[in-house]
């Protein structure tokens, strides 16, 4: 084992891992020779829960205050339980207890901590933080379950949209985090010149890295020159004519059920498409989503795993618990077989010998030119994930209206809201695509409109995915008459609409009828 603790690719930090191998036996020998400890076993009980409550909260004000904690999450749970192991094992032996009443007192002692640890955190949170005087739920300033049980069933995005029409467009959304509905903030977060780096939520993926993950902006930036190599015009050049044949396969399936006259939901079939095309330059092979016409089971367990990300992106710390702790516990299970899985292909993707390049042919590349390829290979691992999947301020920001965000305060800026301002939009709640070409005049405020992100942290595969959209559009719209399948409204679409990371909506069941040369349907 070497002096790591390992679940399913997750290793404890190393200085970690051995200060607690070092530090259980060291201190089970000290259970036998110490007598100062038989002394302090005889302290009155009430003293005891005073010392104990005395250490909970200078734990809080003197260590858990300062500073990111949540990637020692799992190590500090850990040394809480060898500690606590330690205290019962004392009162067995130096405390003239029984085991339940050995027990009881260790559970007296581990409450009367963690009682005050936690009461000082709810007081400093509620009526000292820098963050108090923002409006929000009450719970939301105190601590972060809130969100996690408000988000449970994915959805996070009508949740904060209800917040803006109940405290407005700035809401206290957590105890270090605010939610700002502004036209702005994509600039102000995002764009050039800004000051902000990301916020703990990026370390999700730890120990792999990626490109939209790292929080290092040199890192980062390093990284995305490589990646801009694989989104060059050169390497778009490559893409297109597959992205055409996946295109063209897409069209003839939909032919294909438009002929015996069933419906198409389409959610289920461009997500067919657009991971047929990105498993294809990820690892150059394609999921086969398309040809089979059934969901490969790769593309299932990562469904599954994106699940983890909606109720659990409020507290990154806990999702560490689970993927050192309890990586057999069910999502948790399917996020680690999922990164499994991108490992290997990744693997074989080293190996491989592609007639065409694909995106990781340039990382890995790379990766090869520096001699660098296994240590680079968590990089690799990582990219391999956020090819499938396809801001915290340091020194505070000011918004145009001078409203001040302090700084180390992490923002979120929900897309979902920001699309459904009155201030930026006319109807913002009603579908009307001719805003954005035949009436200019009903976008009031274009700011908000950030799709693709802005600044450093743009999307690398905003060409490839236009080239997508303009490809499946062009050949869809020309081709077919397009409406509601029978018994379709269009309102499942946003109704079952999930928040995990990345979007997932509802059914849309729709009916095609071809066109002939002459354009009319038949």
């Amino acid at each position: 084992m070497e002096n790591t603790f390992s679940f399913s690719g997750y290793e404890l930090p190393v200085g970690m891992s051995k200060l607690i191998w070092n530090f259980v036996p060291v201190s089970i020998e000290s259970l036998s020779s110490s007598h100062e400890l038989q002394s302090i076993m005889h302290i009155s009980l009430p003293l005891q829960l005073y010392g104990a409550a005395v250490l909970g909260l200078l734990s809080h004000l003197c260590v858990f205050i300062r500073g990111e904690w949540h990637m020692q999450a799992p190590t500090i749970l850990i040394l809480y339980s060898i500690l606590s192991l330690l205290i019962f094992l004392a009162e067995i032996r130096y405390g003239a207890s029984d085991v339940v009443s050995s027990l009881s007192k260790t559970l007296l002692l581990a409450s009367s901590y963690s009682t005050a640890l936690f009461t000082s955190m709810v007081i400093y949170r509620k009526y000292f933080h820098r963050l108090r005087h923002f409006p929000g739920p009450w719970l939301a300033g105190a601590t972060k379950f809130w969100h996690v049980y408000q988000c449970r069933d994915g959805r996070n995005h009508l949740l904060l949209e209800r917040l803006r029409q109940q405290y407005g467009p700035i809401i206290r959304t957590g105890p270090e985090e605010l939610t700002i509905i502004d036209p702005e903030m994509p600039g102000a977060v995002d764009g050039p010149g800004n000051n902000c780096s990301k916020a703990i939520w990026y370390d999700f993926l730890l120990p792999e890295i990626a490109l939209n993950t790292t929080r290092s902006k040199r890192d980062h930036d390093t990284r995305r020159r490589i990646w801009d190599r694989g989104f060059s015009a050169k390497a778009l050049a490559y893409y297109e004519e597959r992205v055409v044949e996946y295109a063209e396969t897409l069209e003839a399936r939909i032919a294909e059920l438009s002929r015996r006259g069933e419906p198409v939901d389409v959610s289920q079939w461009f997500y067919w498409f657009t991971f047929d095309v990105m498993g294809e330059f990820a690892f150059a092979k394609s999921f086969g989503m398309l040809r089979d016409e059934k969901w490969h089971i790769a593309v299932v367990m990562l469904r599954k795993a994106m699940r983890l990300l909606g109720p659990l992106s409020p507290v990154p710390w806990l999702a560490q618990i689970g993927f050192y702790i309890a990586p057999w516990m069910w999502v948790v299970r399917d996020w680690l077989a999922m990164l499994v899985w991108c490992r290997e292909r990744m693997g074989e993707r080293i190996q491989m010998t592609a007639a065409k390049p694909d995106v990781s042919h340039w990382l890995i590349e790379a990766s090869r030119k520096r001699n660098s390829l296994e240590k680079d290979r968590e990089w690799l691992n990582g990219d391999a994930v956020t090819i499938i999947i396809a801001g915290s301020p340091a020194a505070g920001l000011t918004l145009t209206d001078g409203r001040y965000i302090p700084g180390g305060t992490t923002i979120v800026a929900p897309r979902y809201s920001l699309a459904r301002l009155e201030s930026c939009y006319e109807m913002p709640t009603c579908f009307v695509p001719e805003r954005w070409y035949s009436r200019p005049e009903m976008v009031r405020d274009r700011r908000g409109f950030a799709p693709f992100a802005l600044g450093r942290y743009s999307c690398v595969g905003k060409a490839l995915a236009m080239s997508e959209l303009r490809f499946v559009t062009a050949l869809l719209v020309s081709r077919y008459d397009i409406g509601f399948a029978k018994g379709e409204d269009g309102t499942s679409v946003l109704r079952e609409l999930r928040d995990q990371f990345t979007a997932a909506p509802g059914a849309l069941n729709l009916s095609f009828q071809r066109r002939g040369l002459d354009g009319q349907t038949g």
